[in-house]
């Protein structure tokens, strides 16, 4: 298993402990799950010190990210990968970062919605 894919699943595991202990939420790897995140994605301002610092901003990207990635590999395979300095999630069909939709639902707000984004690439992943 590559080093990547060792951080990711690392931090998929600290994203369900991070949302267990501040939000309260148990996280499975279900596409359930993502929609649980979506609909608690705002309340980060409020459950954790700092609210939505850089520092909290960073750690929910590389956190969430893993963890959505995570549950999206899970469906339909892939391996993660670095593409051009970023951390994808790919198969033959597509590629996709998680990590960078996560930053833009925690900067951008709601039209950035995480349950449609699993959907989307989930359809995208398994396509043939």
């Amino acid at each position: 298993m590559s080093d990547i894919a060792e951080a990711m699943k690392a931090n998929a595991l600290e994203a369900q402990r991070f949302s267990r202990k501040h939000l309260v939420l148990e996280l499975d790897f279900s596409e359930a799950s993502i929609d649980l995140i979506e609909a608690n994605a705002n309340d980060v301002e409020y459950a954790i010190k700092g609210g939505k610092s850089e520092e909290n901003v960073a750690m929910l990207v590389r956190i969430w990210g893993a963890y959505i990635g995570e549950s999206l590999r899970k469906v339909c395979g892939g391996e993660w990968a670095d593409v051009d300095g970023q951390t994808c999630l790919r198969n033959e069909n597509a590629a996709t970062s998680p990590q960078d939709h996560v930053r833009k639902r925690i900067v951008e707000g709601g039209a950035a919605h995480l349950g449609d984004y699993f959907r989307r690439m989930k359809q995208e992943l398994q396509s043939l």
